[in-house]
């Protein structure tokens, strides 16, 4: 988690409050004080409220909840003139840039120190150690604009920050720090992206270093800002944050235009964030009865606004995505130490859940019969489910906006995670007896159902359908009672002949059998596999 260290004396005139209060109250905006001596606190923020990531972010925050400057903080912007035209053939390497032109600057070494200290966990964080986003801070008044965003090639010479001489940007990236640490970002390109000015000042290489013409110091009373990445939003989320950092510093913000080669963009863009306000959530999740009035107050504490029935955000909140983060709003704008403990109105003692209990006994008994209990993601991919079995994936259930092609499916039955889990342990010994109670998806009508299911696979050289059908049989008896029934059946996990239906009175709950040898080689396993899949929901209601 990142670090921000706190200067108090400097401050509690931020803040307008002394000491006491200051250490009283930073837990209630969401922070954990890490230690305190004489002069400073140290705080550990979440690295999704990275507006928490200087002293004047959280300052701001802490003035709300004092009540010292409530509502949503606007920040003025006014055309600064520059513009930075972009290559069209960094689309293929990193296509996107955000800027701002921030003037009106008069920097102390610890304001310096905050906002350098924000650019590396906006790096770690947002930008994902660089690769997504990268953050460049110049000296506006030792360039010239308009800028160009260009591709160049590996002999391209320019200076570092900190080098002594001009350097070729392949020597810049095999011979020095930065090069060897962020350098793998941009490797097997032919391109290279480089900022220059009208003149050929180089600004930055992104995402690995910055020119050294444009360093920063507590001199610079004009900055250009740079954000370059592979994804739009996330560039323009990480420069709204550093902006209105540097606007809390007493900057005045100016806009850039970026000529792409479609359609121009002009950024900063600090327009307010919009998300529903949800009344009835934010009184069922907080279980305070709150009247709209007190809801409105409650979040100008927070810093945000409410016009209608939307809630206004100031752009730099990037971590509200939903209704219920409106709510933990409210909860902090009232008070988290305000909010008293609820008894439940019965007074008998509370015991685990039928069902819960019903899966815990089924884990038990496959744990008891020599079973490795696995716990895959419910998330999956296309090969997994669907190509290494060899079945059409007509009834798909498909993520929108997956973060990886690996998590981009729900899941419809468990054998297929269990048998990857298996894949990568093929350098165990054998024989290997696996078993897994988890949930999968299915389509019902438009929408979509889910259920618990058991799933056992059994590896060695004399893995066979009897010993599978033995497990099956065994589990059912115990946790049932009863026997299950098993008849000749086909289904895509399992072989030809080599499958059965599992019924338990007279209702199917799964199937058994061996599993066919195209989706044994799919997988890389050199052993037989056997197994059955059982849905635990199914059984426990005809149970009931």
């Amino acid at each position: 988690m990142p670090v921000v260290r706190i200067d108090l004396k400097r401050f509690s005139k931020m803040v307008g409050a002394d000491r006491r209060t200051i250490l009283e109250r930073l837990p209630y905006v969401g922070l954990d004080i890490e230690s305190v001596d004489k002069d400073s606190v140290r705080v550990e923020y979440s690295p999704n409220r990275p507006d928490f990531g200087t002293d004047y972010g959280i300052a701001r925050s802490l003035r709300g909840l004092l009540g010292k400057a409530t509502g949503l903080r606007n920040f003025p912007t006014s055309p600064s003139g520059a513009t930075v035209s972009v290559d069209r053939r960094l689309s293929a390497v990193r296509p996107y840039i955000a800027c701002a032109m921030v003037g009106g600057l008069d920097l102390d070494e610890e304001d310096i120190r905050q906002i350098i200290s924000l650019q590396e966990d906006l790096h770690n964080g947002l930008g994902r150690k660089r690769r997504v986003v990268a953050i460049g801070l110049h000296d506006a008044d030792a360039v010239d604009p308009p800028f160009s965003y260009r591709g160049v090639g590996s002999s391209f010479k320019f200076m570092r920050l900190g080098g002594e001489g001009p350097q070729t940007v392949g020597s810049i990236l095999s011979d020095t720090a930065e090069g060897r640490a962020y350098g793998g970002i941009l490797a097997r390109r032919a391109l290279y992206p480089v900022i220059v000015d009208s003149k050929g000042v180089v600004l930055s290489l992104p995402p690995v270093i910055n020119g050294n013409a444009t360093r920063v110091t507590k001199k610079t009373k004009r900055m250009f800002i740079d954000v370059t990445g592979t994804d739009g939003k996330a560039c323009d989320d990480v420069l709204a944050v550093i902006a209105t950092t540097l606007a809390e510093a007493g900057g005045k913000l100016g806009t850039v235009t970026i000529r792409y080669p479609g359609k121009p963009k002009v950024t900063p863009d600090l327009s307010p964030l919009e998300l529903p306000l949800d009344e009835g959530l934010v009184r069922s999740v907080l279980g305070l009865e709150l009247t709209k009035a007190e809801m409105v107050r409650y979040l100008a504490r927070s810093g945000l606004g409410v016009r209608g029935r939307k809630v206004l955000g100031p752009r730099y909140r990037v971590d509200l995505l939903h209704p219920v983060d409106i709510a933990e709003e409210v909860a902090l704008g009232y008070g988290i130490d305000r909010i008293g403990p609820i008894y439940p109105p019965s007074k008998e003692p509370g015991r685990l859940d039928r069902f819960e209990e019903y899966l815990d006994s089924a884990s038990t008994v496959m744990a008891g019969s020599g079973m490795i209990e696995l716990m895959t993601f419910e998330l999956t991919d296309e090969g997994t489910l669907y190509s290494k079995f060899q079945r059409p994936a007509a009834a798909r259930i498909a993520v929108q906006n997956p973060k990886s092609s690996e998590h981009s499916l729900l899941r419809d039955a468990l054998i297929p995670s269990m048998m990857s889990s298996l894949s990568g342990n093929v350098k165990s010994d054998y024989p290997q007896r696996v078993f897994e109670i988890g949930r999968v998806y299915r389509r019902e009508g438009d929408g979509v159902s889910e259920s618990w299911h058991l799933g056992c696979l059994v590896a060695h050289s004399q893995s066979s359908f009897t010993e599978a059908k033995m497990h099956l049989e065994s589990t059912c008896r115990i946790i049932s009672g009863k026997e299950a029934e098993a008849a000749e059946a086909r289904h895509w996990m399992f072989a030809p002949g080599r499958c059965a239906s599992v019924t338990f009175g007279g209702n199917g709950i799964g199937f058994v059998g061996e599993l066919g040898p195209e989706a044994i080689d799919a997988f890389g396993l050199g052993v037989p596999v056997s197994g059955f899949e059982i849905d635990l929901s199914s059984l426990f209601e005809l149970l009931k």
